[in-house]
C-alpha cells in the first residue's frame, strides 16, 4: 500500500458536511442522473459508484482489438495532441461484444473518503457537497484508492463478475480507454468520431463542460453530473476535475507514441481550462513530486474502471496463443501480402534447390580436378588414363546437364510467379480506382442533394415571411402558418442528416485513400455521369472539399454551413 492516502484524506473530508443521509439518498447522490443501463456497484459504508459499458469490438476473438485515430492536427501542443493511432480492446464480454466499464462520474469526495475510512463509516457524513469530484488527490493516492476498492469488490456482494464468473477488481482508465470513451466510442460516426469535439446540442460545450470564465465555472469546483453527458451516457470527461490515467505520460511521434515515461498524465481539461483548449484530445502531463512532496492539485482528481485479467483461465490462455498464430490467416486486407508472401516463400525454396545443385556441381568438379591432378601425376598407361578421363568428363556432362534442367524449371516457375504477381497488383489497383470512381461519384451526387435540400428549405423559409405578412394583415389567413413552419423543421433536419453524411463520406475516404488517387480518378468520375448534366461541377466541389477535409473546423456547424454554401454555388451556376 503507498503511504500517503491520511494526509489527502483529511483534505476531502474537509467537504464533508454533518448532515445524515439513509443509503437511498446515498444512491441519489451518488447517481443522480439514473438510466436504465447503468451498472450499479457497491462501495463501502452503503455508498455506490455507478459505471457505463463502453463497447470496442463484436467480433467474437478477442485477439481482434479496435484501432482508432487519437489526437487531432488542431491542437497547441503537438508533443501531447498531435494526431497518433490507438488500438482499444475490453476485457469483458456479453451477447453485444467486448467492453469495459467506466466510472459514469468522475471520483466523488464522498465515495473517496469511504475508500480511504471504511473502518470508520459510523462517523461518516453525507451532504450535497458529497458529490463534489475528489480532488487534491497525488497519483498515489488515486492508486491506494483502486487498490481499496479492489479489496472490497473481492468479497462485496454484488460485484461485478466477468461470464466466467472472475470478479472485476478497479484500477484507472488507461490512456486509450479514456480517449476512446471520451470521443464517443462506438456510439458515434466515425466522423463524428474524429471530430476534436463529440455531438453536442446546438454545437453549444457549454451545456456540456465546465470551463474557466465567468460564464461558466467561474473559478470554482462543480458538483459532477450537473452538465449533459456525451454520446457514452458520461458525465464530465471534459471539464470540471481534469483526470489522471493508469499510466506514465507519454509524448507523441509521428503517429504514434514516443518509448519514453514520463511524470502523470491528465486527461480532459479542468474548470481552470480556457473554453477553446477543451477537446477529446486534450492531455497534458504533471510531475509526480515538487518540492520533495507529492503533487496535488486543488482541479485534479480521476475516474475508475473495472476490469478483470486478459486471461482468466488456462483454457482462455491456450485460446490467445492459438488466436495470435492465426493472425492474418483469414483477414481480407491481408490477402495480398499473404499472396506474396507465399510467392517469395516458393522462390526462396527454389533458390535453395539451385544452390544445393551449385554446391553439389562444385564438389564434383573439384574432386574431378583433384582426381585428374592425381592421374597427371601418376605416370600409368596412356589408354588406363584415357579411359578414366572419359568416365569423369561424362560424368562431368551429365551434372550439367541436370543443372541446365533444374534451372530452365526455376526460371520458368519465376516468370509464372512474377505474372501472377503482376496480375494480382493490377486487379488490386484496378479495384481501388473502381472504390475511389464511386466515391467521387457519391459524393457529387450528395453535393447536389445538398444543393437541393438548401433550396427547399429557402422556398419555405421565404414562403414563411410572405404568410407571416398575410397573416398580420388578416388573422383568416394565419391557418397556413403552422404548416409552413413543420415543413420548415422537416427540411432542416433533413438537411444535417444528408451534411453529416457527406462528412462521413469524407472522413472513410480519407482514412482509407491518398488524395493521389483521388486526383487520378477525377476526370473519370465526372465522365460517368455523362455530357448533359452539372454532376460534374458537383464533383469537382465535393474533391476541394475532400482536399481540405484534415484542414476543417472542429465545429461541425460551421463545416455544414462552409459545405451548403458551396454546393449552393454551383447550383446557381456561381
Amino acid at each position: 500500500m503507498f503511504k500517503h492516502i491520511g494526509k489527502v484524506a483529511a483534505a476531502v473530508s474537509i467537504v464533508l458536511g454533518s448532515n445524515a443521509y439513509c443509503s437511498d439518498d446515498a444512491v441519489k447522490i451518488f447517481n443522480p442522473n439514473p438510466q436504465k443501463d447503468d451498472v450499479v456497484i457497491p462501495m463501502p459504508c452503503d455508498r455506490v459508484m455507478v459505471f457505463k459499458k463502453v463497447y470496442t469490438s463484436n467480433d467474437p476473438k478477442k485477439i481482434k482489438d479496435k484501432n482508432y485515430n487519437a489526437g487531432s492536427a488542431q491542437n497547441k501542443s503537438p508533443m501531447a495532441q498531435n494526431p497518433n493511432l490507438r488500438y482499444v480492446q475490453g476485457s469483458l464480454h456479453d451477447s453485444k461484444g467486448y467492453y469495459f466499464l467506466m466510472a459514469k462520474y468522475e471520483l466523488m469526495a464522498g465515495q473517496y473518503d469511504a475508500l480511504v475510512n471504511s473502518d470508520k463509516c459510523d462517523s461518516l457524513k453525507l451532504n450535497k457537497l458529497s458529490r463534489l469530484p475528489a480532488v487534491k488527490l497525488s497519483y498515489f493516492d488515486a492508486m491506494n484508492a483502486a487498490h481499496s476498492y479492489s479489496l472490497f469488490l473481492q468479497q462485496a456482494k454484488g460485484s461485478f463478475k466477468s461470464e466466467d464468473n472472475t470478479v472485476a477488481y478497479a484500477r484507472l482508465a488507461s490512456d486509450d480507454e479514456w480517449e476512446f470513451a471520451a470521443r464517443g466510442g462506438n456510439a458515434v460516426t466515425q466522423s463524428q468520431f474524429e471530430a476534436n469535439l463529440p455531438p453536442m446540442e446546438n454545437d453549444d460545450i457549454s451545456l456540456y463542460a465546465w470551463f474557466d470564465g465567468p460564464q461558466s465555472a467561474n473559478g470554482k469546483l462543480q458538483l459532477a453530473g450537473l452538465k449533459k453527458p456525451n454520446p457514452l451516457g458520461l458525465y464530465d470527461m471534459l471539464g470540471n476535475a481534469q483526470e489522471m490515467i493508469l499510466e506514465p505520460f507519454k509524448a507523441v511521434r509521428t503517429g504514434r507514441l514516443l518509448g519514453l515515461s514520463g511524470g502523470v498524465c491528465v486527461r480532459g481539461g479542468s474548470y481552470l481550462t480556457p473554453k477553446d483548449s477543451l477537446a477529446s484530445s486534450f492531455r497534458t502531463e504533471k510531475p509526480l513530486y515538487v518540492n520533495g512532496a507529492d503533487v496535488v492539485s486543488s482541479d485534479t482528481s480521476t475516474r475508475f474502471v473495472l476490469s478483470v485479467p486478459v486471461a482468466q483461465s488456462t483454457d482462455e490462455v491456450k485460446k490467445l496463443n492459438s488466436d495470435v498464430e492465426s493472425l492474418g490467416d483469414h483477414d481480407s486486407q491481408e490477402e495480398s501480402d499473404n499472396v506474396l508472401a507465399s510467392a517469395k516463400k516458393r522462390i526462396e525454396q527454389y533458390e535453395a534447390e539451385n544452390k544445393k545443385v551449385q554446391d553439389a556441381f562444385k564438389k564434383e568438379t573439384d574432386s574431378l580436378k583433384e582426381q585428374n591432378s592425381s592421374l597427371n601425376a601418376l605416370n600409368s598407361d596412356l589408354e588406363k588414363k584415357s579411359d578414366k578421363l572419359q568416365k569423369l568428363n561424362e560424368s562431368l556432362m551429365s551434372l550439367n546437364d541436370s543443372l541446365n534442367t533444374s534451372n530452365s524449371k526455376l526460371l520458368a516457375e519465376l516468370k509464372d510467379l512474377k505474372d501472377k504477381i503482376t496480375t494480382a497488383n493490377a486487379q488490386a489497383e484496378s479495384m481501388k480506382e473502381v472504390a475511389v470512381t464511386a466515391n467521387l461519384r457519391l459524393g457529387g451526387f450528395l453535393c447536389k442533394t445538398v444543393n437541393d435540400g438548401a433550396n427547399t428549405l429557402g422556398y419555405y423559409r421565404n414562403l414563411l415571411n410572405v404568410v407571416k405578412k398575410q397573416c398580420e394583415a388578416s388573422k383568416d389567413r394565419c391557418k397556413n402558418l403552422e404548416s409552413v413552419n413543420s415543413n420548415i423543421a422537416l427540411n432542416e433536419a433533413s438537411l444535417k442528416e444528408i451534411l453529416t453524411y457527406y462528412g462521413d463520406t469524407m472522413a472513410n475516404a480519407r482514412m482509407n485513400y491518398s488524395m493521389g488517387i483521388f486526383k487520378s480518378q477525377l476526370k473519370n468520375a465526372k465522365e460517368a455521369f455523362g455530357s448533359n448534366t452539372k454532376y460534374d461541377t458537383y464533383v469537382d466541389t465535393y474533391y476541394r472539399h475532400l482536399d481540405g477535409y484534415k484542414k476543417l473546423s472542429k465545429d461541425s456547424s460551421k463545416n455544414h454551413k462552409l459545405w451548403t454554401e458551396d454546393c449552393s454555388k454551383v447550383g446557381k451556376g456561381k
